[in-house]
C-alpha cells in the first residue's frame, strides 16, 4: 500500500480523482490527504511524509515545480496531472515519474500505480530541476532516458538504443553492445518519448534508431541490417517514408 496525497485545485477534477482512487485502487494506495493549493500541497507532504504524490503542474498559487522547489528532501514518488497539451510531457517522461492528462481514465490510472509500485528509486532534485527546464513548448530533448524494468529504473544514453521490439505491453529495448532490457512501456509510448530523437517505427513491432542503420536491403520486401546484425523486415506501408526519412541521414 502506497501512502498517497492528491495536490489538485480543481474540485471537479478532484473529486474524479478522489473517486477513481477508491473504487479501483483502495487495495494499493491510501489516500492520506487532498490539498487544493501548492502552499496547501507543501504542508500536506511535510505532514504526511507521502510515498507518492498526484500532483497538477499549474496550481492556483503557483506551478508544480515551483511547489516542489520548496520541498527538501524529495523522497516520494509523483505522478504529473495535467489538463495542457502545451507542456513538453515527453519530457516529463523521460524522467522518474509519470504523468496522466484529464480526463484521466481507469486504465492510464492503474497503469500509473502499477508503475509506482514497481519503481524502487526515488524522486531526485536533479530530476525535479530537469523536469521543469525542459518542461516547456520549445523544449530540448533530454540525453538520456529512464527505462523501467523489473528490477527498477535504468537511465540510458538515448543515442545507444539501436532498436526496440515490441512485446505486448512490454518493450525490449536492445543497446549498443548487446544488452537487452525488458521494459514495461507498451512500444507506442516509446515511440511518443523518442519521438524526434531518430527513430522510425518500420513494422507494427519493431522501432530502429535510424543512426544504427547498416544497410537496406531491397530484396524479400525490403529489410534493413542494423548495427547488431539484426534483419528488420519494413512493412510495406511504412517503406516510402522510411526511404524519404532515410535520405536524410
Amino acid at each position: 500500500m502506497l501512502n498517497t496525497l492528491l495536490i489538485e485545485d480543481n474540485p471537479d477534477a478532484a473529486e474524479k480523482i478522489q473517486f477513481l482512487l477508491r473504487k479501483y485502487c483502495a487495495d494499493r494506495i491510501t489516500l492520506m490527504a487532498h490539498a487544493s493549493s501548492g502552499q496547501e500541497g507543501v504542508e500536506a507532504i511535510e505532514k504526511h511524509r507521502p510515498e507518492l504524490v498526484f500532483l497538477d503542474i499549474e496550481l492556483g498559487d503557483m506551478t508544480a515545480f515551483e511547489m516542489l522547489e520548496r520541498i527538501d528532501p524529495i523522497d516520494f514518488q509523483v505522478i504529473f496531472t495535467t489538463a495542457h497539451d502545451h507542456y513538453a510531457i515527453k519530457a516529463i517522461r523521460y524522467s522518474a515519474v509519470d504523468y496522466l492528462q484529464k480526463p484521466i481514465g481507469r486504465e492510464e490510472l492503474l497503469a500509473a500505480i502499477t508503475r509506482a509500485e514497481h519503481n524502487p528509486a526515488r524522486m531526485l532534485r536533479e530530476q525535479v530541476n530537469q523536469i521543469a527546464q525542459h518542461a516547456q513548448p520549445k523544449a530540448i530533448l533530454p540525453e538520456k532516458i529512464a527505462l523501467t524494468t523489473s528490477e527498477g529504473l535504468v537511465f540510458k544514453q538515448i543515442k545507444d538504443i539501436i532498436r526496440c521490439e515490441s512485446d505486448r505491453m512490454y518493450t525490449i529495448v536492445i543497446m549498443v553492445g548487446g544488452e537487452k532490457l525488458m521494459v514495461s512501456k507498451p512500444m507506442g509510448q516509446l515511440e511518443e518519448i523518442l519521438d524526434g530523437q531518430g527513430f522510425f517505427r518500420v513494422h507494427m513491432s519493431h522501432l530502429i534508431n535510424m543512426h544504427h542503420i547498416r544497410q537496406f536491403v531491397r530484396a524479400d520486401g525490403g529489410y534493413v541490417v542494423m548495427e547488431d546484425g539484426a534483419t528488420v523486415s519494413v512493412a510495406r506501408n511504412r517503406k516510402d517514408d522510411f526511404l524519404e526519412l532515410f535520405s536524410k541521414f
